[in-house]
C-alpha cells in the first residue's frame, strides 16, 4: 500500500512536468515506465490524490462545496472551448 505522502509525491513531479512542457512531460514519463511498468497507474493515483487534495483545500478557503468547484471548473472549461471555436 503506497503512502498518500508518495501518491503526493507522485502527483506533484508528474504535475511539475505537465506545467513544464510537453517535452519534459515524455521524458519523465517515459523514464518513470522504464523504472516501473506500472507507472502509467502511479502517475494517474498520484495526479487524482493532488487533484483531490487541492479540491479539499479551495472548497475549505471558498466556502463552497467541492461539488460546486468542479460544476464552476466545467461551466468555465466548456464556455473557453465554445469561445476557442468563434
Amino acid at each position: 500500500m503506497t503512502s498518500d505522502y508518495d501518491r503526493l509525491r507522485n502527483g506533484i513531479e508528474f504535475m511539475t512536468a505537465y506545467v513544464s512542457g510537453n517535452d519534459l512531460l515524455t521524458v519523465y514519463v517515459t523514464e518513470r515506465r522504464r523504472e516501473d511498468p506500472m507507472a502509467a497507474e502511479a502517475l494517474l493515483d498520484g495526479a487524482a490524490a493532488l487533484c483531490a487534495l487541492l479540491l479539499r483545500k479551495v472548497a475549505r478557503e471558498t466556502g463552497k462545496t467541492e461539488h460546486e468547484l468542479l460544476q464552476e471548473l466545467a461551466r468555465g472549461t466548456h464556455r473557453h472551448e465554445q469561445q476557442s471555436e468563434e
